[in-house]
């Protein structure tokens, strides 16, 4: 029977030929696709000639063919066990239950989902409808009993309400009374079908049961109600409602569940992979299903993926050929149908036909020959089951590789959030450290609460100047913060944050000043290491740092005289980025780079300072005129070394017999045998402490005040508290001084120390400078004492200076007869104008005392900067001794009277 010749002519091929093509979906929508063997026009064609004529539609309703006479075409249709001819389509899902008389449409769906079941094809809402119905069935309309079928019905939510009460009682109030209640009131809330995302099939039970109202009962509710509308009726009338709602209700059910499996969107892979509709074959008893189905298909538009073949021995048919030509037309109009209404219109009335007579060779009507019926379409290699394995292996491993790479990336890169190729976090894990760059509102670890608010307010600050900016003509930049941010020395994270809280009131006086030659500040943190030990990577990684808004146009910070802050400043240098120290005084420093500046005072001036105040000692015959110089044994620390020289010199300018002793700083190591040092060596800081005893000349020490000072401290108490040597510790001690708790551990030993910065008042106390009113008002923990609040280092103040001096180069550019574009190389050109020719008035007028790089020739540190000389003892608060340097409200008598006889090269 090639290309179909007989089949248009053919009784017995239309009809089989018509139950298969019901059978088959189009690749595309849904419908009934036009004959196989009918050559198709090109759709290049078509469009030309102006006719695209759909060939399958959004398909509503079930398609139903009534046969008056089946014969033995059921079992031809639905081959059983090894029959070896197929007329149609091996692939079809079929079902043919042997339904006997009487039997209800329970009985009859049960057998049909029995028989599909294995065909990859899924009942859940089917199934637990089912569960429900029938044990429901001795209810009677009780809503108690209803729940308590729900509940059982529902194992798994169940089992975790048994579970929870159970464990009530083993769990203290009020836990228990949780335990015992919420797990038992969710489920109920769970059951009742009323909350999206936790009633699950019980959601469309609920829609089944009210027709999709959206304002129903919960479905215990009705479920007692089922069928129940008219109370008045008698006890039969109401059993037959009953029977016909739970009917309705499976079917319904039934029908859901089908067309849920055939679904075509990316959540539904699979069932794009059914390239069949399932054909049901029912005898002369399924009646009450066919007219379930007859009103299913009359009263709901709804996509029912099936096929009913039914037989009706009662059914009027047309005589001769007309069923023939029944047959072609009904099959024409539903391949023609280009819309719902047509396809509705086809449906309307079932086909009914009388069943041609069974050929005596079925053999040429076999589906295995290619010439009768085409290969059904094969479906999508990516809707198998292997194809979705793979699919949701390959997902799960990207996610796995995804979130494997994001925890490398949080690790590795000290970063927060999800992984993006396309983005760097600026920051990277030097060993234990997390070092780099980062905006204020990223908390390098380690890190405390009071860190945590500093970098709150330079946030806010940040996020303040970005709004003002919007329809201003204001100059907006960014000034990074470049300093040893990390540390697991509490008092070296004290002092970081210190600095960071006189950047944030710098920037908050500077965001609130107005004026159109006011910048608007932005901050930018770098986090070099605890010891700087990565200064010269950060600083180029800040080299790299663009923002065009908002471009970097100098540094400030810096932390301790290191070979790595040095290598830092020639980075910083190179690129032609200014920078301003706050805290550095190594001599060194001001040569590295002509674009270095620092507002503390040199090493020398701080020498000749101590050299003049043990002369001064030695004159009130406190101490003989000799003197031991204690410094860190640490070649990569230029501040210990450059202050012990600077000493050394000055104190024999003024007769002092010195010597020098070394000590390893904590956490140090030892001489090797390469050191060729003539300085005698004195161990460990608290040996070094040890060995001061007994000395009648003056003691000075050149090291870092956390912790070397501390245990240098230590080692004098433990030999001679009650006679201990004179001792002045260079400006690094204030770190020491400034921390009560640790001074305070030791409190039979006084000593001096160098600062440059005058201690602030108690918080309520008038202050020298506005600086200390605006910091004790944004961060009141600084008020607390003893307390985290450390503020007589002078680190907050510096760092103020620091940022302002800054800020104040920024400014006056804005100042100019012709304002002069703001960039790096012009900041670094202002910044070398900060002096007054006249000497009428200082450029700035800093927290710390005046800043002034000089007259006529500038500098690069401030000119005459203040040196103060304190002396603490235990936990009282120190007090000032005296000072050189113009400071804020100093009076006469706090100026030590040789002042004045300080070399102009140490001004």
């Amino acid at each position: 029977m090639s290309n179909g010749a007989v089949m248009l002519d053919d009784p017995v091929g239309i009809f089989i030929h018509t139950i298969d093509r019901l059978c088959r979906r189009p690749a595309r929508g849904e419908g009934v696709e036009d004959s196989p063997h009918v050559a198709r026009q090109p759709l290049l064609a078509r469009w030309r000639g102006g006719q695209d004529k759909k060939e399958h539609v959004d398909r509503m309703g079930v398609p139903l063919v009534r046969l008056s006479k089946a014969g033995d075409w059921p079992q031809i249709l639905a081959p059983q066990g090894g029959q070896a001819i197929h007329v149609i389509s091996r692939g079809i899902p079929r079902a043919m239950p042997d339904i006997q008389q009487g039997e209800g449409v329970p009985e009859i769906l049960s057998r049909i989902v029995s028989a599909l079941r294995g065909m990859r094809l899924r009942f859940p809402r089917y199934e637990l409808t089912a569960l429900i119905v029938e044990r429901l069935a001795e209810s009677h309309g009780n809503v108690d009993q209803a729940l308590h079928v729900l509940r059982e019905s529902d194992r798994n939510w169940g089992w975790g309400v048994g579970a929870a009460g159970k464990g009530a009682g083993h769990a203290p109030f009020p836990l228990n009374l949780l335990l015992a209640l919420l797990p038992g009131f969710l489920h109920d809330l769970r059951l009742s079908g009323r909350v999206p995302g936790l009633g699950g099939r019980f959601r469309w039970l609920r829609r089944a049961l009210s027709g999709d109202a959206s304002k129903a009962s919960g479905v215990a509710a009705l479920l007692a109600g089922l069928g129940r509308a008219d109370e008045q009726a008698d006890k039969q009338a109401v059993e037959q409602a009953v029977e016909r709602a739970v009917e309705r209700l499976l079917l319904r059910a039934f029908m859901d569940d089908l067309s849920g499996q055939y679904r075509r969107s990316p959540l539904h892979v699979r069932g794009a992979g059914h390239v069949f509709y399932p054909l049901l074959l029912l005898n002369e008893h399924g009646e009450a299903l066919v007219k379930r189905i007859e009103e299913r298909r009359a009263d709901l538009g709804r996509f029912d993926p099936v096929v009913v073949v039914s037989y009706t021995p009662a059914a009027v048919l047309p005589e001769g050929d007309k069923a023939l030509q029944q047959l072609s037309r009904w099959r024409r109009e539903l391949v023609t149908a280009e819309d719902r209404d047509a396809w509705r219109r086809v449906l309307d009335t079932p086909l009914t036909i009388s069943a041609p007579a069974v050929p005596a060779d079925l053999t040429r009507y076999d589906v295995d020959d290619p010439a009768w019926v085409p290969p059904a379409r094969l479906a999508p290699w990516w809707s198998s089951r292997t194809a979705i394995a793979l699919f949701w292996m390959a997902l799960a491993g990207m996610v796995g590789a995804y979130a494997g790479q994001t925890a490398a990336w949080h690790r590795n890169a000290c970063a927060t959030g999800l992984w993006t190729p396309w983005t760097e976090s600026g920051r990277q894990l030097a060993g234990t450290e997390c070092v780099g760059v980062a905006e204020p509102d990223y908390l390098f670890s380690p890190g405390n609460a009071e860190m945590r608010q500093v970098q709150a307010v330079l946030q806010q600050e940040n996020e303040r100047a970005a709004k003002l900016r919007e329809g201003s003509d204001r100059p907006y930049v960014t000034i990074a913060y470049l300093a040893a941010l990390t540390s697991t020395d509490r008092d070296a994270l004290a002092a970081a944050r210190e600095g960071l809280a006189g950047v944030a009131i710098a920037q908050r006086r500077q965001n609130n000043s107005a004026g159109a030659s006011e910048p608007l500040v932005r901050i930018l943190l770098a986090n070099a290491g605890g010891r700087m030990e990565h200064g010269s990577s950060i600083a180029r990684l800040l080299l790299r740092y663009r923002d065009e808004e908002a471009p970097i146009v100098g540094v400030v910070g810096l932390d301790q005289s290191r070979q790595e802050t040095v290598a830092a400043i020639q980075e910083l240098g190179k690129a032609g980025l200014p920078m301003v120290a706050s805290t550095l005084s190594a001599d060194r420093l001001v040569n590295e780079s002509p674009f270095y500046f620092q507002v503390a005072p040199q090493n020398s001036r701080q020498a000749w300072m101590a050299a003049a105040f043990a002369d001064s000692l030695v004159k009130k015959r406190e101490v003989k005129r000799r003197a031991r110089v204690y410094y860190s044994h640490d070649v990569t620390d230029y501040y210990a070394s450059n202050l012990r020289a600077r000493v050394v010199a000055r104190l024999e300018e003024h007769r002092f017999a010195v010597e020098g002793l070394r000590f390893t700083p904590v956490g140090g190591g030892k001489p090797g045998p390469d050191d060729r040092s003539d300085d005698a060596y004195a161990g460990e800081p608290r040996d070094a402490g040890v060995s001061a005893c007994g000395f009648d000349g003056l003691v000075y020490f050149a090291g870092r005040g956390i912790p070397d000072f501390a245990e240098f401290v230590k080692g004098v108490a433990d030999k001679c508290a009650d006679a201990p040597p004179t001792i002045l510790g260079g400006d690094d001690v204030s770190r020491y001084a400034a921390d009560v708790r640790i001074r305070s551990a030791v409190s039979g030993v006084g000593y001096y120390y160098e600062s440059f910065a005058a201690a602030p008042n108690k918080c309520g106390e008038p202050q020298r400078h506005d600086f200390y009113a605006a910091l004790f008002a944004t961060f009141p923990f600084e008020c607390e004492e003893p307390g985290p609040g450390r503020t007589l280092d002078g680190h907050a103040a510096l760092a103020y200076d620091a940022t302002e001096t800054m800020i104040t180069a920024i400014r006056r550019l804005g100042k100019e007869r012709h304002r002069v574009p703001v960039n790096s190389y012009t900041v670094w050109r202002q910044l070398g104008t900060l002096y007054t020719p006249d000497q009428s008035g200082h450029a700035i007028e800093g927290a710390t005392g005046a800043l002034d790089f000089g007259a006529g020739s500038p500098r690069q540190y401030p000119l005459d900067k203040a040196v103060l000389i304190l002396y603490a003892k235990g936990a009282e608060r120190p007090t000032q001794v005296g000072l050189c340097g113009d400071v804020t409200r100093a009076g006469r008598s706090e100026i030590f009277p040789w002042c004045a006889s300080v070399p102009e090269i140490y001004r």
